[in-house]
């Protein structure tokens, strides 16, 4: 667990501010100004056609609703989840298509924060990359972190009300 090692704990904390604040910073640069950055070549083409379709914009009020997530230390992992594709779109575009020195920093900059924190917080999601799992509803989630739950369930040693 994370938690036992403090400096660890530490780090994964101050990436998480961090990104946050970046996020936090990005979206309401936006959402209170209208602000959008210069993009050279093909890579402002393709940002200024995402704005005209709505789609720049709501990256940004998302970026401004996860940022204020991650501050918060609320649904952080939920955050990271919802914010992957945009940190994709920000790399590949900053990183590959534009690659002028900024945008080879902050591209790099961004999947490497997602990522790291993803790691950081991905054991809450450990199920989702088992084989094979039964149904588990909602508001039964607590069982899905009891020793061999689903194990004893496919072998019919618990149904739905017991356990």
């Amino acid at each position: 667990m994370i938690e036992a090692n403090r400096t660890a704990y530490l780090v994964v904390t101050w990436l998480r501010l961090f990104f946050g604040a970046h996020l936090l910073f990005s979206g309401a640069r936006f959402v209170l100004t209208g602000y959008v950055p210069e993009i050279p070549g093909v890579g402002g083409e393709w940002a200024m056609a995402n704005a005209a379709i709505g789609i720049y914009q709501a990256v940004k009020y998302m970026e401004l609703i996860f940022g204020l997530m991650l501050l918060t230390n609320r649904f952080v992992l939920l955050a990271l989840i919802l914010e992957m594709p945009a940190t994709m779109n920000i790399f590949w575009l900053n990183t590959v298509i534009v690659a002028t020195p900024r945008q080879l920093f902050t591209g790099p900059q961004e999947l490497f924060l997602n990522g790291v924190l993803l790691l950081a917080y991905g054991s809450y999601v450990a199920a989702a990359l088992k084989p094979r799992l039964d149904p588990l509803w909602v508001w039964d989630s607590n069982k899905a972190y009891r020793e061999n739950f689903a194990e004893r369930k496919r072998a019919g040693g618990i149904n739905a009300d017991q356990d």
